[in-house]
C-alpha cells in the first residue's frame, strides 16, 4: 500500500506543474478491465465528472472496484468515492496495481498587486470524508494537500511550499482506527543550490475529527509573497483503498487477504485563498475563492477556522451530497 500511495503522489506532483494554465484535473483507477489503466481528465474551467453513476469494474486481477471523482474547477471543490472488494485471498505480483484510487486537483496561477510587499497570504483546504471496512481489515487513506510554487527564469530561482494532512487506517497500526500524518515542507533552489526545510512553520494542519465515520481536516499554507512574482497554487485530495495484507511478502509478490472497504469524500473539499486588505488578486478561475481579510495571528486564526468550518460544512451539505449510490 505504501508503494502505491507514494507512486500516486509522485505522479501527481510531476503532472501538476504541467497543468499550470489549467484549473482542474481528475484521475480515477482502475477505469476498465485492464485494471492498471486510469481515466484522466483536465479542464481549464467548469465541472469534471468521472463515473458519476458509480459503475462497478470487475478487474482482471480478481477484484471489483468503484471509483468516482468530481472536480469543480471554478469553485475549487473536489469530491470523490473509492470502493474496493477482493472476494478471496491470494498471492499477487507486487508490480500489479491492486487497489482503488481517486484524485482531484484544482490549480491556478495567481499574481498579487495593490500593496507594497512582501505581505502574507494564506491558502486553505477544508475536507471531510469517511472510512468503511465492509470486510476484513483493508487499508484506507484520505490525504489533503496544498502546494504553492514560485520561480524566476533569469536567474533561475524556485520556491515550493507544501502542507499535507493524511488520514490512514491500516492493519499495520496498533489499533484499526484512523491515524493522522502531518507534512510541512519548503524547498528553495537558487543558483543550483537547493535548501529543504522539512518543518516549515508556515504549513499547518488541523485534525477536527479522526473518527472513521466522520473524518474532518483543515490544511493551511501561509507565506510571504512579493507583488512582482507569479505564484501557482494547487490543492488536491487523494482517496485510496487496498486489500488487507497477509503474512507473506517478498520483493516480487505478496499475500493479500479477502477484504473490502470504502473511502468516501463525496461531501466536499474546498480551496480558499485569504489575502490582506488592499491586495488585488488576478489569475485563473479560482478567484471567486479569494477572501480579502486582515490576516489574523495564529491564535485568533484557529478560532476563525473553527467557525468557518462549521459554516462551510453546513452550507455544502445543503447543496447536496454530490454522488448517490
Amino acid at each position: 500500500m505504501r508503494r502505491l500511495f507514494q507512486t500516486l503522489f509522485a505522479t501527481v506532483l510531476t503532472v501538476s506543474p504541467l497543468l499550470a494554465g489549467a484549473a482542474g484535473s481528475a484521475v480515477r483507477g482502475p477505469s476498465n478491465v485492464a485494471a492498471d489503466d486510469s481515466e484522466v481528465a483536465n479542464a481549464a474551467s467548469g465541472l469534471i465528472e468521472l463515473n458519476a453513476a458509480r459503475e462497478r469494474v470487475s478487474t482482471v486481477h480478481g477484484y471489483d472496484s468503484v471509483t468516482s471523482v468530481s472536480v469543480d474547477a471554478d469553485r475549487g471543490i473536489i469530491k470523490g468515492y473509492a470502493e474496493f472488494e477482493l472476494p478471496s485471498s491470494g498471492t499477487f505480483n507486487t508490480a500489479d496495481t491492486i487497489g482503488s484510487s481517486v484524485f482531484g486537483s484544482v490549480t491556478s496561477p495567481v499574481t498579487f498587486s495593490g500593496a507594497t510587499g512582501p505581505f502574507t497570504v494564506t491558502a486553505e483546504l477544508r475536507f471531510d470524508g469517511s472510512f468503511t471496512a465492509l470486510d476484513g481489515l483493508p487499508t484506507l487513506s484520505l490525504a489533503g494537500n496544498i502546494t504553492a510554487t514560485t520561480f524566476t527564469a533569469i536567474p533561475f530561482t524556485q520556491s515550493i511550499y507544501q502542507s499535507q494532512l493524511a488520514f490512514i487506517m491500516s492493519k499495520a497500526t496498533a489499533t484499526y482506527e484512523p491515524v493522522a500524518v502531518l507534512t510541512s515542507l519548503a524547498t528553495e533552489e537558487t543558483g543550483g543550490v537547493e535548501t529543504v526545510d522539512p518543518a516549515y512553520a508556515g504549513a499547518t494542519q488541523v485534525v477536527v475529527s479522526d473518527a472513521a465515520s466522520s473524518l474532518e481536516g483543515i490544511v493551511r499554507l501561509s507565506f510571504e509573497v512579493d507583488p512582482v512574482q507569479s505564484y501557482i497554487f494547487s490543492s488536491n485530495l487523494l482517496g485510496l483503498v487496498t486489500a488487507e495484507p497477509g503474512s507473506f511478502s517478498s520483493g516480487t509478490s505478496a499475500e493479500l487477504l479477502a477484504s473490502a472497504g470504502v473511502v468516501d469524500f463525496s461531501h466536499t473539499g474546498e480551496f480558499t485563498l485569504y489575502v490582506p486588505q488592499g491586495v488585488t488578486v488576478s489569475g485563473d478561475s479560482l478567484l471567486q475563492n479569494v477572501v480579502v481579510t486582515a490576516v489574523p495571528e495564529p491564535a485568533s486564526y484557529a478560532l476563525m477556522l473553527a467557525g468557518l468550518l462549521t459554516v462551510g460544512i453546513a452550507r455544502h451539505r445543503r447543496r447536496g451530497r454530490g454522488f448517490s449510490r
